[in-house]
């Protein structure tokens, strides 16, 4: 059993006798959700929101479109709804509308699906927030609720799926170059921003260091310092990027 107590500004307090216990707050049922809302106000429309689902996800030019889909639902008089989202904390904008054909009439409770989707995601990890605004009738003040925020995770790299490929530049002399000896090293896939190269040889030979990427291709590159190195034989290249692991193998020689 419960007994409410309308305040002015239209927030309720609840009190849960004893007798009849509490029901746990976790877990939404619009007819449930439609009746407390009746029970609540006699002025004018309410409106619930409750959570966005992600329903799809893809990549389109480096960066993430994603679609999201509920349930908006409203008592009293039913006006046209509109919807906006946030990313990331930035400024609402429209997405979509929700018009007054839209909802399914079950006496005062009224419910409408909708479905939005949202493109120009950057890669990473992403918040979206829902929000729905509807005008007041008869002078009664507009109406606004959000849905619970809803993070979205993406990886659109222009590289993803690309293969992998790497090789050293020039002669693949350890000894001689313009200057101090460097062998130019590049590789080729979906590495992430900076991935870790290590280049191990002969005698113990060992380096680690980050490549650096080239421009906005799937390019890498790193200028080896060949001052110091194990000396003639095979050596191996390993990068380590993006969650992903490349090695490749080259036969170098001081001469």
């Amino acid at each position: 059993m419960s007994l409410t107590w309308p305040k002015a500004s239209g927030w309720l307090v609840v009190a849960c006798v004893a007798v009849a216990g509490c029901s746990g707050l976790n877990g939404w049922d619009s007819s449930r959700e439609g009746a407390g809302l009746i029970s609540r106000t006699d002025r004018g429309t309410e409106i619930f929101a409750g959570t966005a689902t992600v329903v799809s996800q893809t990549c389109n030019g480096g960066t993430g479109s994603v679609t999201l889909a509920g349930t908006l639902t409203t008592t009293g008089s039913v006006d046209s709804a509109e919807i906006t989202a946030s990313v990331n904390g930035g400024a609402a904008t429209q997405v979509g509308v929700i018009n007054p054909q839209d909802f399914v009439h079950d006496g005062r409770v009224k419910t409408a699906e909708y479905s939005v989707t949202i493109d120009g995601l950057p890669n990473g990890t992403n918040t979206i927030q829902v929000c729905f605004d509807q005008s007041g009738s008869q002078g009664r003040e507009p109406k606004h609720t959000c849905a619970d925020v809803v993070v979205v995770v993406v990886n659109c790299s222009e590289c993803r799926g690309a293969g992998f490929f790497g090789d050293i530049v020039g002669s693949g002399n350890l000894c001689q170059g313009n200057g101090p000896p460097h062998i130019p090293v590049h590789v080729k896939g979906d590495l992430g921003d900076s991935p870790a190269l290590t280049i191990t040889g002969p005698n113990g030979y060992s380096l680690h260091a980050f490549m650096n990427h080239s421009g906005e291709s799937c390019v890498y590159q790193y200028n080896w310092d060949t001052e110091g190195n194990g000396g003639r034989g095979q050596y191996t290249f390993t990068v380590t990027g993006n969650g992903h692991t490349y090695s490749f193998t080259r036969n170098l020689s001081c001469r």
